[in-house]
């Protein structure tokens, strides 16, 4: 591939992944802890959480909001019982902090703007990602973080996409677009894009693509 213009980044499955449940579950047993039970169906119920959502909200619109972000989590964990609210309320606030970065995502976030080439996250979420970004001291290698909450669009839609590109002050056409979802990370082609996906375990095959198209 020719060397891009700009690189737009997924954040949850590309640049971030999520711990294990367990150690999410763990930072959430604070105050009331929850029993053996509850725990158990805590676990069950969180690795599929937003795909459920889905069945009782329309799907992405709680990316749009982000106190619909919080019902949406809320309710999928507790529906039919066996997890308190207080226990799904403490799950979702600690979220945040039970991501890392991915396999070779800061290495790559380096080169990239190491050789001056414009970096944007482009995320459909309902909460702030920057802080997690301030936290893997990498937030400043991003010239633009575009949010659906904050923007009021989601992936697919064509005009994130063009939010982000216009952020960065690059055609659309000079842009690559990184993600793990070939249905929201693909709407980029729209634009003029070039989109990569990969399962979020092989990411690092994109970003090593990539990065030897960056270097000189």
């Amino acid at each position: 591939m020719t060397g891009p213009g700009a690189v737009l980044l997924d954040f949850f499955g590309t640049t971030a992944v999520h711990r294990s449940v367990d150690d999410w579950i763990d930072a959430a047993a604070t105050g009331d802890a929850p029993s053996d039970a509850e725990r158990a169906t805590a676990r069950e119920r969180l690795g599929s959480v937003w795909a459920d959502a889905a069945e009782s909200f329309p799907a992405g619109s709680w990316d749009l909001d982000p106190d619909t972000h919080r019902q949406a989590f809320v309710q999928t964990i507790t529906r039919a019982g066996g997890v308190g609210a207080d226990f799904a309320t403490r799950l979702y606030e600690a979220m945040p902090d039970q991501v890392s970065p991915n396999e070779g995502v800061l290495e790559f976030v380096a080169t990239v703007a190491g050789h001056g080439v414009p970096l944007a996250v482009v995320s459909n979420t309902g909460i702030d990602v920057r802080p997690i970004l301030r936290r893997w001291g990498i937030e400043r290698s991003f010239e633009a973080v575009v949010l659906s909450f904050e923007v009021g669009c989601v992936k697919p839609d064509p005009r994130i996409f063009r939010l982000a590109a216009d952020a960065l002050g690059v055609p659309a056409s000079g842009c690559v677009m990184i993600g793990d979802s070939v249905t929201d990370d693909t709407g980029a082609v729209a634009v003029g894009m070039q989109s990569i996906t990969a399962r979020p375990g092989d990411m690092w095959r994109a970003f090593d693509l990539v990065a030897k198209a960056v270097r000189p």
